[in-house]
């Protein structure tokens, strides 16, 4: 084998640990790493200070199909990027050093997306002629009126341009579809799929949430006309199955609950939906 490449393997996370700094979880496919040795781990370099195995036990080398928890890295890199061992440090440094300088540059090319919040901004800078929407309401109605109020709003620099409408949920497909025309997305008496908001969040796509036709409408005038003002945003910290309902005396109604994703705290709020009805809103 190539000296500059006779181990190599694919990390599985990377941690910040006190004590120990920088530490990465991989999985030897071919070769031996050992203790000393030079490697490139995604957009970072480093040297084996430390080999653990799966106990935390120190070793010596880790030979092909080992796990092992490696110390030394200058970085965390992400998760699945590919581990090298590569011949020296001058070596090392330079593959990391144009890695990052390709990632900075990669960054640099993302699209500014569009948001309510810095759309008159983006008119006055000739970046926008149109405002690209998805709507989703919880009715065909409700779309259909969205659709007529939204065809009311005018403006001689910018058209608002519906590109998708429809019934449910707002959807992965949705967000991908936003993501894709730079679209703002407005739901109507609707909510977010878990997914959905994480792949937003990813994404970088706007997702505005209304139960009142006039809001949605004077949010988008006003941000086209550069006076939005800042609001409170809900950000979903979890979502929870109702699975069983308690009576207590003196106490009232208790829902034993199955968290699906994140966690639910005391000083939370929350929205009780059945089906597409909202039946309940307000703290815990």
């Amino acid at each position: 084998q190539d000296q500059a490449a006779r181990s190599a393997g694919e990390k599985r996370e990377a941690r910040k640990e006190e004590g120990r700094g920088n530490v990465c979880t991989v999985l030897i496919q071919q070769g031996t790493l050992r203790v000393g040795d030079v490697f490139i781990a995604g957009n970072y370099y480093g040297h084996v200070r430390a080999l653990l195995n799966e106990r935390g036990k120190k070793i010596d080398g880790a030979p092909p199909s080992t796990p092992a928890v490696v110390l030394g890295c200058m970085g965390l890199p992400t998760a699945g990027e590919n581990f090298v061992q590569v011949e020296d440090d001058r070596t090392a440094r330079e593959i990391a050093s144009k890695r990052q300088q390709y990632q900075r540059e990669k960054d640099r090319r993302v699209v500014q997306r569009i948001t309510l919040d810095d759309l008159y901004k983006q008119i006055k800078e000739g970046a926008v002629k149109e405002l690209p929407l998805v709507i989703k309401a919880d009715m065909d109605g409700s779309v259909g009126a969205l659709v007529d109020s939204l065809a009311s709003v005018t403006s001689e620099e910018v058209k608002i341009n519906i590109i998708h409408k429809g019934v449910g949920v707002i959807n992965e497909s949705d967000v991908l579809l936003a993501s894709a025309s730079n679209a703002v997305v407005i739901g109507f008496h609707t909510s977010a799929t878990p997914r959905a908001q994480s792949l937003a969040k990813s994404e970088k796509v706007d997702i505005r949430q209304y139960d009142i036709i006039y809001q949605a409408i004077d949010d988008i005038k006003a941000a086209m006309a550069g006076l939005l003002e800042p609001v409170v945003t809900q950000r979903d910290i979890g979502e929870a199955e109702v699975r069983q309902v308690f009576k207590v005396s003196k106490v009232g109604a208790i829902a034993g609950c199955y968290i699906r994703s994140g966690s639910i705290t005391r000083s939370a709020k929350i929205r009780v939906r059945r089906g597409r009805e909202l039946v309940h809103e307000g703290p815990i």
